[in-house]
C-alpha cells in the first residue's frame, strides 16, 4: 500500500475551531477599556467584557489568558493611541517636572486598573510578569529618556527611575492622588 504524498496545491491544515477575528479582538479591547474605566477593575468581569463586545468568553480566552492580561493590553493600546504632546515634548527636552505632570495626568485614568492588576498579580505570577515586563518596563524606558535628555548621570538614572516609580506605584496601590504637587515634589527632590 502506497502512502499518499501531499500535493503542493493542497491548502495547509488549520487549527480546529473558527479563525480568530481581528474585529472581535478590537471589540474586546475596547470593551475591556471602557468597562474598566467606567466601573473599575474589580467590578469588571471577563463575562461582562465579552458580552459588551458581542463575543463569547471562549473567544476572549483564545486571545488572552486572563481578564488581567486583556485589561493590561487594552490600557496600553489606549495610551499608545493618545498623543500627549506635553509629555512627549518634556521627554525630548529632559524636563522631568513637566514630564511627570503630564505623565501623572495621563496615568490618573488608569490608576484603578493598574492597582487592580497589581493586586491580582500577587496571586497570578504570569499577570505580574506581564505588568512588569510590559507596563512598567515602558514607563521606565520613558523615564530613562527624560533623565538622559536632562543630563542625569548614568549611575543615578537607575535609582531615580526606581524611586519615581516606587512612589507612583505606592500612590496607586493606596489610592492616593497622582497630582501636580506630587510631580513637582518628586522632580525637586530627585533632580537638582
Amino acid at each position: 500500500m502506497k502512502k499518499r504524498q501531499k500535493v503542493m496545491s493542497e491548502p495547509p491544515s488549520r487549527p480546529a475551531g473558527r479563525p480568530r477575528s481581528d474585529a472581535s479582538r478590537a471589540a474586546l479591547l475596547d470593551a475591556a477599556y471602557w468597562h474598566t474605566i467606567d466601573r473599575g477593575y474589580a467590578a469588571t468581569s471577563a463575562e461582562t467584557i465579552a458580552r459588551a463586545a458581542g463575543a463569547g468568553k471562549q473567544t476572549l480566552y483564545r486571545w488572552w489568558p486572563s481578564k488581567g492580561a486583556l485589561v493590561l493590553e487594552a490600557m496600553q493600546t489606549k495610551m499608545r493611541e493618545r498623543i500627549d504632546r506635553p509629555r512627549e515634548t518634556a521627554m525630548r527636552s529632559g524636563d522631568l517636572e513637566k514630564f511627570l505632570i503630564a505623565d501623572l495626568a495621563q496615568l490618573r485614568g488608569f490608576a484603578d486598573a493598574l492597582g487592580g492588576l497589581i493586586a491580582e498579580g500577587r496571586s497570578d505570577e504570569k499577570l505580574m510578569r506581564l505588568v512588569r515586563d510590559q507596563w512598567l518596563a515602558q514607563r521606565a524606558a520613558d523615564l530613562y529618556a527624560v533623565l538622559s535628555a536632562g543630563g542625569a548621570e548614568l549611575r543615578r538614572r537607575d535609582v531615580l527611575v526606581e524611586a519615581i516609580e516606587s512612589v507612583i506605584l505606592a500612590r496607586v496601590v493606596f489610592g492616593k492622588p497622582l497630582d501636580e504637587e506630587l510631580a513637582r515634589t518628586l522632580s525637586h527632590l530627585l533632580v537638582r
